[in-house]
């Protein structure tokens, strides 16, 4: 996601939990997909494409899927994606490799380096990154509970405000 996920309440039950956890992982596989239809000049049956395709379907059935298969190979065809285009470059099965990398690492933990030393420090560096932003997601609560009871002071002298200006002059 493009700004930080809003902390969790630590008083959520767990079925809302998994819920929220759920809402999050839909938000980012949805900002990906548009990151990585956007960076291909977005998809492929955006703009004219769609109706032409349809209009293809109409006239005669081969040339909407003539279109069809055209619209969705383009993309593939560039250089980036050519089976001979270097491994690490961003060729077509990035985005699903990554994906699987990234759901392996987060079912299993950080995959061991074979060096002791810097696995402990990398637990050790991740341990205190999580107590930070757990404390930081605390102030955060703090901040937010701090403007809305100063909103509620506020509208409560506007509100003594205009009822002192409501009063009948005696």
């Amino acid at each position: 996601m493009s700004a930080a996920a809003p902390a969790l309440p630590a008083d959520l039950p767990p079925g809302l939990a998994r819920r929220w956890e759920r809402h999050q992982r839909r938000q980012m596989r949805r900002e990906a997909r548009q990151a990585y239809w956007a960076a291909r000049g977005g998809h492929p049956l955006r703009g004219w494409r769609l109706p032409a395709m349809i209009l293809g379907f109409i006239a005669w059935w081969p040339i909407g899927l003539a279109l069809l298969a055209f619209f969705f190979w383009r993309p593939a065809m560039s250089c980036n994606s050519a089976p001979w285009s270097a491994p690490w470059s961003a060729g077509w099965m990035t985005p699903w490799k990554d994906r699987m990398r990234d759901a392996a690492q987060r079912a299993t933990g950080p995959v061991p380096t074979g060096n002791a030393a810097f696995d402990e420090y990398r637990e050790g560096v991740l341990k205190r990154l999580e107590e930070e932003r757990r404390q930081l997601d605390a102030q955060q609560a703090e901040f937010a509970e701090f403007l809305k009871q100063l909103r509620r002071a506020k509208d409560q002298e506007e509100f003594d405000r205009f009822m002192e200006g409501r009063r009948p002059q005696a």
